[in-house]
């Protein structure tokens, strides 16, 4: 089990709320985390009073949304002093996966073109506006998966993350997070290992870029790295589609 989720830079967005119900938002947020891999197998949520404090919500508000995602079987939840909500196993959350990439196929391409647009101009930004302390941020968040017990989820969105704050906008910032939440990528598609050192050379690319300060590069690298993920996302449509 791993230790009780910190929710890093994303605490420090505004969680992109909609004219959807206070609940209905929370557990999109909530959802989100869980798709991009901030939030993995196993992974205790903070208290439920922690939780509304940071999101800024009433406990009856989160509480309707945790049971939502529950039902869904995303989250299990459990009653006592030990007890809270947490994420549920692998196989569960990959059944969330196949249900969900059933409704989403039609709009996989559009959510992609969407990201590749708002990446790719952070890779440029990047490049053009980081200063060292955000360079070394980026380089050590490039890292992450040397890590004893690192996730290769949580290492990809450490990386964009930091890329996206030497950006200095944060508009493009919570576009990418909230497009991230958007797309749900099973995570053993991440874990077959070709995939892994894929992923090591685009980043290392992108990172070669902005440490030049080469702000074509830069977003050239990035959009060669997202066409990549768009072709390992089609196929895993595909591949749910079949089952």
């Amino acid at each position: 089990m791993r230790a009780e989720l910190t929710f890093g830079r994303v605490e420090s967005l505004d969680p992109p709320f909609t004219t959807a119900s206070a609940s209905e938002n929370v557990a999109w947020f909530i959802r989100a985390m869980i798709f991009s891999g901030e939030l993995g197998p196993g992974d205790r949520l903070p208290s439920g009073r922690d939780l509304s404090a940071r999101l800024g919500i009433s406990i009856v508000t989160l509480r309707v949304a945790l049971k939502a995602l529950e039902v869904a079987g995303y989250l299990v939840t459990s009653r006592g002093a030990r007890g809270g909500s947490r994420v549920n196993d692998l196989n569960a959350l990959t059944r969330c996966w196949t249900s969900w990439m059933r409704d989403k196929a039609g709009e996989v391409d559009e959510i992609c073109e969407l990201r590749e647009t708002i990446e790719i101009k952070i890779a440029r930004l990047a490049a053009e506006r980081r200063s060292e302390t955000e360079l070394e941020a980026i380089e050590q968040a490039n890292t992450l998966l040397l890590a004893p017990g690192s996730s290769v989820l949580r290492w990809n969105v450490a990386f964009h993350d930091e890329l996206a704050h030497a950006a200095h906008n944060r508009h493009l910032e919570r576009a990418m997070v909230e497009v991230r939440g958007e797309l749900f990528l099973p995570a053993d598609a991440f874990l077959r290992e070709h995939r892994v050192v894929e992923l090591v050379a685009a980043h290392g690319a992108v990172l070669d870029a902005v440490r030049a300060r080469d702000a074509d590069a830069a977003a050239e690298c990035m959009r060669s790295h997202l066409v990549d993920t768009r072709a390992v996302i089609r196929q895993s449509v595909q591949e749910s589609a079949e089952v």
